[in-house]
């Protein structure tokens, strides 16, 4: 199970959800000093520049991403100010003597002024110190930032010190270096424990005790192993994902040389001043310590962070919750509206109240954000916005005017325009996936979703084929095409042309069942789809095909980091099986008694059984999770909320997935442990798990989206497909064009 560790919510320009307050660097949640430079530079392209006289941004931090942005702003001209709680490049000061420094990405071409190449703590601080005598630029020390406040438009910045600086932007470069975190066992705070390495000859002839698994903990157990009597490491995990390859290596050479003792799937229960406990999987044991280093990470400055008004990853505010209960209430109405016109009589009068609800809620979302100044106004949040509110307004017009009124807009009834606000919606964002995602997978996949969704699940059904039936194209009652696949000129069947069985019941369960969709719906749902997966993978319907997908993928595309990590959501991926099983037993009740009663009447009762429970599976999967609340979680916890916990299809095709040649390689060497990937996927998979032991990715729920190899910062993962002749990669590049 993948955790996804939490950082600050930005946009992709760095933007936190105050306007014009950016954070770079190590806080984005991409620990790489080649990426925090030169996320300095790329800033400047997203600040908005001010006719107020101020200065042009306030600058908080001077490592590596702080002076990158303040060279950056020089050369462009800007007045700025840099601003340092401690002194210059004080985290790098920090690390241990003679830690290495990893260049990576090594492809990344940097536009930086500051240049990071392989080298040592020693290397690089020299480095950098020479850079600044010979290119200064005024960094203001002792400086520490206790409050940021909105000032109108500008910001007023204050320190500890009394200094105040109005500015109109406010760029963030702290790093991540908030508190250590701990292990919350008895003996923790004994004078033996410490939560950094100063300098490893500090643990000569001692024994020492090293706890944490990523890159800290084993960078300290290489160096203190020139020094120390003996070095134990212990990581609760079976093996180490999250350092660097070249760590790995040179921590596998030592463990064999006997000059490291690894204890793995281990965990500290209690420190002395001498010992320490641990429990192993075979049993409890002691080890004389004389120094204990945890390393296992440091929390970003939450605090400070959350003062100043920034909001933090996944955590929801009144104002999120007012904006849920608007779009959730929404979507009750849209769903529950549009059914009301063939669905019991109670349909109206509750889609009226959810209407009621969505109005009031989407007044006091607008009343919060506006007199909160939270409005992050840019040319996309401004269309993006007036959208959206055009589709609100629209559905509830044609809805309420049709029931109230019987006045149906162009003569059509709410479902109609639903469908048709639907496919708008695809193309709207679908669009901006394109511009956005510059990868060749993404723009091709998204003119499918796109294609798929505005011709074959609008303009054929809703006006093509009933035109051309009009028309008498498409033949005589009693002919094949309107007796077998649209009987009674029924044209919405033809959304079983892409909705498959289960996902549409109505492909297989009808009681006027055609053979023509009988054989169609089991060769599709039985003999089509597992053979795109066993090729391609679920994702090749979920991600290219598949409506509730293409809505996903587009309207959804902004908010995929929400998707919950946690156990219970884990627990609740299961609950798609059960729909499915209940869906083959209402499907194989109906069709025993439709083939089956003019043999022994008796079967009828079959099929009586089966509409007695059918009308609840309408209301509670098809309106209620797969409409209602589909739709309705989609700005709280991501689009795929549907795909992945609830949709029946998608558990019949976990089924031939596992027979699937897909996967996700990665290429090990390369991966730094970001969690990107993770944090990336709203189907909720731990990539990173498979990515940091170079374990080719092949879960059941991926859906192909392409974001976790879109967004690697080292390029670590690539499609392809393992087959009996080898790897063979996808033809279409899913990475980012560089």
């Amino acid at each position: 199970m993948g955790t996804v560790e939490v950082y600050p919510e930005l946009s992709d320009s760095f933007e936190t959800n105050l306007p014009n307050v950016f954070i770079i660097g190590d806080l984005t949640g991409v620990p790489l000093l080649k990426l925090a430079a030169e996320s300095g530079v790329l800033v400047w392209k997203y600040i908005r520049g001010s006719n107020e006289d101020c200065l042009d941004a306030v600058i908080i931090g001077s490592g590596p991403a702080g002076i990158s942005c303040a060279y950056e702003a020089k050369r462009l001209g800007k007045k700025f100010a840099l601003l340092e709680a401690n002194i210059p490049f004080q985290t790098i000061q920090s690390y241990p003597k003679q830690k290495p420094i990893f260049a990576e990405p090594k492809d990344l071409k940097s536009h930086s002024k500051i240049e990071i190449t392989d080298s040592t703590k020693e290397e690089l601080l020299e480095y950098l110190n020479v850079l600044i005598k010979n290119n200064p630029i005024q960094i203001q020390t002792g400086k520490r930032v206790v409050s940021i406040q909105a000032a109108g438009k500008l910001y007023q910045v204050k320190t500890e010190t009394g200094e105040s600086y109005l500015t109109s932007s406010v760029v963030i470069a702290i790093g991540k270096s908030g508190d250590p975190k701990r292990l919350g066992v008895k003996g923790e705070s004994n004078p033996s424990v410490f939560y950094r390495v100063f300098d490893p000859y500090d643990t000569h002839d001692k024994s020492v005790v090293i706890v944490g698994g990523g890159d800290s903990a084993v960078e300290a157990a290489i160096a203190s192993s020139r020094y120390a009597k003996e070095v134990r490491l212990i990581h609760r995990g079976k093996d180490f994902r999250r350092p660097k390859q070249k760590n790995i290596e040179e921590l596998d050479r030592l463990v064999r040389e006997n000059k490291i003792k690894l204890q793995l799937e281990s965990e500290v229960t209690e420190i002395s001043e001498q010992n320490v406990f641990v429990k192993t999987p075979e049993a409890s044991v002691k080890l004389k310590a004389d120094v204990v280093y945890v390393l296992i990470g440091n929390t970003p400055p939450i605090h400070f962070l959350k003062k100043i008004g920034i909001k933090i990853q996944n955590q929801k505010s009144i104002t999120d919750w007012i904006g849920f209960s608007s779009l959730f209430s929404f979507a009750g109405a849209a769903y529950l509206g549009k059914a009301s016109f063939y669905g019991p009589g109670w349909f109206s009068p509750l889609a009226t109240i959810f209407a009621s609800i969505s109005f009031l809620t989407l007044s006091l979302f607008v009343y919060f954000k506006w007199n909160r100044n939270q409005w992050k106004i840019n040319s996309w949040v401004f269309l993006r916005n007036t959208y959206l509110m055009f589709v609100f307004f629209y559905f509830l017009f044609v809805y309420l005017a049709a029931t109230y009124f019987g006045y149906t807009l162009f003569g059509k009834y709410p479902s109609f325009h639903y469908t048709m606000l639907y496919s708008l919606t695809i193309l709207f964002f679908g669009i901006r996936r394109i511009l956005v995602r510059k990868t060749n997978y993404i723009f091709y996949q998204t003119l499918s979703l796109i294609f798929v969704q505005v011709f074959f699940l609008f303009l054929l059904p809703e006006l093509i084929l009933p035109a051309l039936g009009d028309l008498g194209y498409l033949g005589t009652p009693e002919g094949f095409v309107r007796s077998e696949v649209f009987p009674n000129d029924a044209y919405w069947k033809a959304y079983g042309f892409i909705l498959a069985w289960p996902l549409s019941m109505g492909v297989l369960y009808d009681g006027g069942i055609t053979n023509f969709w009988l054989g169609y719906g089991f060769l599709f749902s039985f003999g089509f789809i597992p053979l795109l997966v066993y090729h391609y993978g679920k994702g090749a319907y979920c991600g290219w095909i598949c409506s509730c997908g293409g809505l996903a993928e587009t309207l959804g595309d902004e908010h995929r980091q929400k998707m919950p990590h946690g156990k219970w959501a884990y627990r609740l991926e299961h609950s798609g099986q059960y729909i499915l099983f209940l869906a083959f037993m209402l499907t194989l009740l109906k069709l025993i008694g439709v083939y089956g009663k003019s043999k022994n009447p008796s079967l009828e009762l079959s099929e009586i059984i089966a509409d007695s429970v059918k009308w609840i599976y309408d209301i509670v999967v098809d309106i209620g999770l797969a409409g209602v609340v589909g739709v309705g979680f989609y700005f709280l916890f991501s689009g795929r909320i549907w795909c992945r916990m609830f949709c029946p299809l998608a558990s019949l095709m976990h089924i031939y997935a596992r027979f699937s040649e897909f996967r996700i390689f990665a290429d090990k060497k390369k991966c730094i442990s970001c969690n990107v990937c993770t944090k990336n996927c709203h189907q909720g998979i731990d990539v990173m798990g498979y990515a940091s032991r170079g374990i080719p990715m092949d879960s059941v729920q991926c859906v192909r989206c392409s974001a976790c190899v879109s967004l690697c910062p080292t390029d670590v993962l690539e499609f392809g497909k393992l087959t009996s002749r080898g790897i063979i990669y996808d033809s279409i590049q899913a990475k980012t064009r560089k």
